[in-house]
């Protein structure tokens, strides 16, 4: 073990040094530093490795393994084995036996322990084995094994109540479990629109302390959005979850993707922002018999002039504009075979008047008062391009 480098202490300040694995590791130095005119006081402590390392050889210190038949137990801060009252432990001392027995020793006077190889055929060679049952807070002290050839390692073993302060659940925050016992967990979770910031499960430690501080739900947000288009326009952005961004597009422009994009539950908005593109109507084609005159563009507001050929008259709108969605306001008219005006009677009147009249067109023939039409009162437009009758006079009422 060293001290982080990137680490600074006050005058005062007392650390616990430990082995990250104790037992697989042999502690030399204090476990206990105190800052004390900016220098540390007390031995540096290292960590040296067991013979888990080394094919369990004679060189190295033998290893230190652990079990718990019944109860709980973990290692704390100080690298301690902490065991709940009422526990049972068999621990270990690894040495082959074909060496020779180990030998363990313990400082605390309040009773003996049975001490033998373990019982298992696939243990009784390797594992020297130490059994503690029903522990009681007078077994706590240091278990220390020691080989034939003097090589020791030892557990610093410490019988304890150990609880940690209840949690209950919130409006918001959810507390799955309710055992606040040493190494209990409890889980947490949140409703749909909050995120849990924090760790979703806490561990109760040897300290009486949770392995966390409580978590909490806090709403989930969307990320802000600033629109880098010039032409898109952004009329409400709520980034809360659920709330909704509406975009729309500068006139002559339309968008490409959703006008709405909302929030979700993972923070992120359930669609990338739309752009906008330039509104172009399609080109039309010119109606038979006739033409169309184009603007230089066809964008929002431009328009298209229909023409019919001589001889044709007309049907539908002459004008047409193009539209925001990007249509014409009109179809395309067509070019109808036409006849020409009949003329006017003398004394009379030809309705509708039109200088030109689709084929199937039919006029109407009036006369002034105290005149009345020769002939037929309406004529019709044949397919032949002429009118069903010569044109009427009228003549008078009376006479």
């Amino acid at each position: 073990m060293e001290p982080s480098p990137e680490l600074e202490f006050p005058h005062g300040s007392v650390i616990n040094g430990r082995c990250h694995q104790p037992g697989r590791y042999k502690l030399l130095g204090d476990a206990i530093l105190t800052c004390t005119n900016a220098s540390w006081k007390g031995k540096l402590p290292v960590c040296i490795q067991s013979n888990y390392f080394t094919n369990y050889s004679d060189t190295a210190p033998p290893a230190l393994e652990w079990s718990i038949a019944g109860g709980r137990g973990m290692v704390d801060v100080a690298g301690s084995l902490v065991l709940l009252p009422g526990s049972i432990l068999h621990l270990d001392c690894l040495y082959p036996r074909l060496h020779g027995n180990p030998n363990w020793a313990w400082t605390s006077a309040y009773r003996q322990y049975p001490t033998g190889w373990a019982i298992n055929r696939q243990e009784r060679e390797l594992r020297y084995r130490l059994s503690l049952y029903y522990a009681k807070t007078d077994d706590s002290g240091v278990f220390t094994c020691t080989t034939p050839n003097g090589r020791d390692n030892y557990l610093h073993i410490l019988v304890k109540e150990v609880s940690c302060a209840p949690v209950s659940s919130s409006e918001l925050l959810k507390v799955e479990g309710d055992s606040v016992g040493l190494g209990d967990t409890i889980s947490f979770s949140c409703p749909t629109g909050y995120y849990l910031n924090g760790p979703n499960k806490l561990t109760c430690l040897p300290s009486g302390e949770w392995s966390a501080p409580i978590p909490e739900c806090l709403v989930i947000h969307c990320p802000v959005l600033s629109p880098s288009d010039p032409r898109l326009r952004l009329h409400s952005n709520n980034t809360t979850y659920l709330g909704a961004s509406v975009f729309s597009c500068l006139p002559g422009f339309m968008l490409e993707g959703p006008e709405v994009i909302t929030c979700t539950a993972n923070g992120t908005w359930s669609y990338p922002v739309p752009t906008c593109r330039e509104v172009i109507c399609e080109e039309v084609k010119a109606p038979a018999h006739g033409s169309v005159k184009y603007p230089l563009s066809r964008r929002v507001g431009d328009s298209v002039f229909f023409t019919c050929n001589p001889g044709y008259v007309l049907r539908g709108h002459s004008l047409a504009f193009c539209t925001q969605s990007g249509t014409w306001s009109h179809s395309s008219p067509t070019c109808l075979e036409s006849c020409i005006h009949p003329g006017e009677p003398e004394h009379g009147h030809v309705s509708p008047r039109r200088p030109r009249y689709h084929v199937g067109a039919t006029v109407l023939v009036t006369c002034k008062p105290g005149y009345r039409p020769a002939g037929p009162d309406r004529l019709t437009c044949l397919a032949i391009r002429r009118w069903s009758a010569p044109l009427t006079i009228c003549v008078p009422s009376f006479g």
